[in-house]
This record gives structure tokens, C-alpha cells and sequence, in this order.
């Protein structure tokens, strides 16, 4: 399967394929041999590329992906041929009021944006810390922020309602 992710405004493809007991991975001309494996119930990952050990904290929100890896910390969106097909045909865009909810139970450490702010797609509106781990939900569409219901500091539970767009 093709994945189309996109860092730091660039994008590039990823494809993988299992070779016996192997999975390899390719990205332009460049090929890896991978192992993956979850380490324990939660987001933690053991990863090997090429011989070459990592460990891998990654939080999956739809299409977005946040690894932390090397003490560091990257946001990447991913979507593989379906979802984009999907996405075309859909045009990706929903119009009227859309609601911002909180993925994963945490605390809201940052909220960007105040009511009557209008928006842009992919701009952070709120910071979640779940998991030792912050968070940044972004808008999926530009619209205008019609209610905050969540402040700095608040406790939240999966699901819950942090703001609205229009």
C-alpha cells in the first residue's frame, strides 16, 4: 500500500510490502528494512531501520501523526490511496458547523484561538497533554470559532466537546 505523508510542508510517499519474514519499506529510491513491534498496550514502539535500533512514542488522530523519537518531536499527516480517493471525491472540506473534540482523555494545556476568531485549515486551536505527551489539534477546514467550551488547565474526557467552528 502507498502512504502520501506530508513534514514541515513536504510531502513524500511511502510504500511497504512484507518479502518473506521481512517488511521493507521504500521512499523514492531509498529502500529500508524495517521491524516494528508495540512495546506494552500503549503508543510506545520498538523500531528497527536497517539494523538500527529506535524507540517510538506515536499518537495516531485521523490522518495525523505525532512520533516522538530521538528526544524529539514531529507532527506528520498521513493518508494512504483509499483515504485520499475518499477525500477527493468528498472534497474534503465539510461546511456548517463542525465541533473540535478531544481524542483521548487529558488536560488542556494551550488553547489558541478565542471565540469570533476566524480560522484556516490546519491551524492549531487547542493543545491537548495526554500520555506525558502535548497534542496539537488543528482545524480540518477555515471557518470562524463560534463557542470555546473548554478552558487552560481543564481536565477532559475522550470525546469531550473543546470548541465549535462554523
Amino acid at each position: 500500500m502507498k502512504y502520501h505523508c506530508k513534514f514541515e510542508g513536504e510531502e513524500r510517499e511511502f510504500t511497504f510490502e512484507r518479502r518473506g519474514e521481512r517488511l521493507v519499506g521504500r521512499s523514492g529510491d531509498r529502500e529500508y528494512e524495517l521491524d516494528l513491534s508495540l512495546v506494552g498496550d500503549g503508543g510506545l514502539f520498538s523500531l528497527l531501520v536497517d539494523g538500527r535500533s529506535y524507540d517510538v512514542v506515536a499518537d495516531i488522530v485521523r490522518e495525523q501523526v505525532t512520533l516522538q523519537l530521538l528526544g524529539e518531536r514531529f507532527v506528520v499527516q498521513c493518508e494512504d490511496d483509499r483515504e485520499r480517493a475518499a477525500h477527493a471525491v468528498a472534497g474534503h472540506k465539510t461546511g456548517g458547523r463542525r465541533e473540535l473534540r478531544a481524542a483521548m482523555p487529558g488536560i488542556v494545556v494551550d488553547i489558541k484561538v478565542a471565540a469570533g476568531d476566524a480560522v484556516e485549515e490546519g491551524q492549531t486551536l487547542v493543545v491537548l497533554e495526554a500520555m506525558k505527551m502535548q497534542n496539537p489539534l488543528a482545524a480540518e477546514s477555515p471557518g470562524k470559532v463560534t463557542r470555546l467550551c473548554c478552558k487552560k488547565g481543564d481536565a477532559v474526557a475522550a470525546g469531550a466537546l473543546l470548541l465549535e467552528i462554523e
